[in-house]
């Protein structure tokens, strides 16, 4: 019995021996802030990441998550990581249009028609991947190991205090959208206003404005959309992905192990796919919220879609013309759709088909 306990006690020595300088180590804290308020889908993202490394790595490495302006305002977010100020972050290329706008094709779109799924697809099995770390690298020059996030998508046309049935319609009123859909309505004689997202509630209820988008559902139940227009318009055609980045500073990113680095890419993706789960149902119980509460849903008309891709391609063509690194962007991604997009056309099934067979009736668009 002697013999025995002294075994036990050499092995439970030897345990504590392999196992207490992990104990006693620190865990790594990665300091960082996204660009959107603490409630959004967006920094859930940036959450759900930072919870899964710190899962992953048996709390070896923690991030502080901060929502938008906690460290610095935030479209500073690219640039604060960049400098190490912040050593991860998380923001979308439409707060940094200034320094490329191949940040467009490499954020949102139009796509070519491929959608969240497919984007998610050309960057990991398309040659995105290549191209973003080109894009950092050689184009904007941030120190910057970043990840996509295909996310928030599809949003809509956006409300209205009165119903929409034309492109003339929506010529007729001060209509609030950013980026390229501002640049691509008013080439098309939308009377155009860009405002914030947190102007943008008063700014209909003074009659400043007469329509907004924002991005769908939740995300507009969130602002108060419904509570000064009550006609909702979906889908929309400028921004079928929303596509932010998580990033890490580039200096931090080489301090550590192969490990953590691949921690950090793996748990992004899930980190993604888990909150584009729970969105789609919490969107779909927030239009069902909506339409109880009055809002009249509708189906935004053709001829406002097709304009606006018939004016896209215009404007496109001409950033091509210009940035020959916004060409290679594009033709990468026009080569990945061409695959891929014909191919779900002709074997997936629509989703009206058997999705109508069931739920016909459930369907609110007008």
């Amino acid at each position: 019995m002697q013999k025995l306990t002294r075994v036990a006690i050499a092995a439970a020595a030897l345990g504590l021996a392999a196992t207490g300088p992990a104990w006693a180590q620190k865990p790594m804290v990665l300091k960082g802030q996204s660009s959107h308020p603490a409630s959004s889908n967006f920094h859930q993202v940036f959450k759900t990441w930072g919870e899964t490394v710190e899962k992953m790595s048996g709390g070896k490495v923690k991030m502080e998550v901060l929502p938008a302006g906690a460290v610095v305002p935030a479209f500073e977010v690219f640039d604060a990581t960049s400098r190490g100020v912040l050593e991860v972050g998380a923001s979308p290329f439409g707060y940094i249009l200034g320094k490329s706008l191949a940040g467009i094709p490499l954020s949102h779109g139009p796509l070519f028609g491929m959608d969240g799924v497919d984007y998610f697809g050309w960057y990991y099995d398309g040659g995105g991947m290549k191209l973003l770390e080109e894009f950092y690298r050689d184009i904007i020059k941030l120190n910057l190991v970043s990840f996509p996030v295909p996310t928030d998508y599809p949003q809509g046309l956006g409300w209205f205090k009165k119903p929409i049935t034309s492109l003339n319609d929506l010529k007729g009123i001060k209509y609030r959208i950013y980026g390229i859909g501002a640049e691509t309505y008013k080439r098309l004689g939308v009377s155009v206003v860009t405002l914030p997202g947190g102007e943008i509630v008063p700014a209909m209820e003074r009659g400043v404005i007469e329509g907004s988008e924002w991005i769908n559902c939740l995300e507009d139940k969130k602002l108060g959309l419904h509570n000064v227009a009550k006609h909702y318009y979906t889908p929309g055609m400028h921004e079928p992905v929303t596509g932010g980045q998580l990033m890490v500073n580039g200096n931090t990113w080489k301090k550590l192990g192969p490990d953590v680095q691949e921690m950090l890419k793996v748990s992004s993706v899930y980190a993604v796919t888990k909150r584009n789960a729970e969105f789609v149902r919490e969107t779909a119980e927030a239009c069902k919220e909506l339409i109880a509460g009055g809002t009249q849903m509708h189906k935004t008309p053709d001829e406002i879609l097709i304009s606006f891709l018939n004016e896209w391609e215009k404007i496109q063509a001409e950033y091509a013309a210009k940035d020959p690194f916004y060409k290679k962007v594009i033709d990468s991604q026009k080569k990945y759709a061409e695959l891929v997009v014909p191919f779900r056309l002709s074997w997936y099934p629509p989703y009206d088909f058997a999705g109508k067979y069931y739920w016909k009736d459930k369907v609110y668009l007008k």
